[in-house]
């Protein structure tokens, strides 16, 4: 596949709708002759003709019709696509899985809920426990310890104040 094949096929639709090297040159912000060597190039590497030129007009072949109709196709296919990826990013969602001691999840709670209001499409799964566990094997995104617990190749993050204790 070619890299080059979604950048051809814009540039193909925009000279097919405007009829003309010079308006399409116009357009596309090139030189008529310029556009006249790209669709040439883009017509040998096809193996067809795509457009009868005149000295006036531009007017597409068989060959042209399909390759256009295709090009309509396969960009809408992708600005779809990318569409909603981008509205995918926009807000999280999907499954956050936390690990944490009793204790953090009790001060982590009013947080969790706060986050699931501002984002409806996520699901939080926060698990307490007593013990240490591998976030990792345990198929968590996220772990909070005490900072002297972290293992030394994990990332870690502050995320309170520090605290201290008296006995």
């Amino acid at each position: 596949m070619q890299m080059s094949g979604e950048s051809d096929m814009q540039f193909f639709a925009v000279v097919a709708q405007r009829s003309s090297l010079t308006d399409a040159a116009l357009e596309l912000g090139l030189t008529a002759s310029a556009v006249s060597r790209r669709l040439a190039r883009i017509e040998n590497r096809l193996g067809v003709r795509l457009l009868d030129r005149t000295t006036r007009r531009l007017g597409l072949t068989s060959e042209g019709e399909a390759y256009l109709a295709a090009a309509h196709d396969i960009l809408t296919r992708i600005a779809s696509v990318e569409n909603a990826i981008s509205a995918a990013r926009g807000d999280p969602q999907g499954l956050l899985r936390i690990n944490a001691s009793v204790q953090a999840g009790r001060e982590i709670a009013p947080l969790v809920l706060a986050f699931l209001r501002r984002f409806p499409q996520m699901q939080v799964d926060l698990v307490t426990e007593g013990r240490l566990v591998d976030i990792v094997a345990g198929g968590f995104d996220l772990g909070i310890r005490p900072a002297d617990l972290v293992e030394r190749d994990m990332i870690a993050l502050s995320v309170g104040r520090p605290q201290r204790y008296a006995v």
